[in-house]
């Protein structure tokens, strides 16, 4: 295993922290696509390449594997136009991942209390590995922990933020009796 990296202010999508995906009646694993800007972000990409090349060293004896082998693609190349003109690293995590409070010493337990959501910016920590198994031979990526860093617009329509849909509620009264407010 390769040491920690790690990345700050990076786009999130498809977090799942908590709850592995199910897909076609199959459930799938925690973790995280991050999407990083090439000119903002290009000392984390440089670090997340030369950790590639070292597992690629290490534990396939310095053979390169196809860049769809990899953790990290051009995001054109990953089929989905929010991507384009980014550096897509995909993560995942056997077990969910730790989701760090925005105070930076609490962990975040719940997903109701868990301020990420697809489009956000994150900090998160990650460790490349090298996978050789009946599965094939990859390079992977274990997201190890996130944290919330600020609101970006969400890639996920359903989306809505607390306050937003907290909005035009008062205290509801015993004796109250319109049956419809309109918004």
């Amino acid at each position: 295993m390769t040491d920690f990296i790690m990345l700050k202010g990076v786009r999130v999508s498809f977090p799942h922290l908590f709850t592995p995906p199910v897909i076609n009646g199959e459930t799938g694993k925690c973790g995280a696509v991050l999407m990083l800007e090439p000119e903002k972000h290009d000392r984390m990409i440089k670090s997340i390449k030369q950790a590639i090349a070292a597992v690629q060293k290490d534990r396939f004896k310095g053979r390169k594997l196809p860049s769809d082998k990899l953790c990290l693609r051009n995001g054109e190349d990953k089929g989905r136009p929010e991507y384009d003109g980014y550096e897509v690293l995909s993560t995942n995590s056997r077990k969910a991942p730790i989701v760090v409070d925005t105070d930076g010493s609490s962990v975040v337990t719940s997903e109701e209390d868990n301020a990420i959501y697809a489009g956000c910016f994150v900090n998160a920590k990650v460790r490349l590995w090298g996978q050789d198994n009946q599965y094939g031979k990859r390079v992977n990526c274990e997201l190890v922990s996130i944290q919330f860093a600020r609101d970006g617009e969400p890639l996920d329509t359903s989306y809505v933020p607390v306050d937003e849909a907290m909005e035009g509620f008062d205290s509801v009264e015993e004796d109250d009796e319109d049956d419809f407010l309109a918004a």
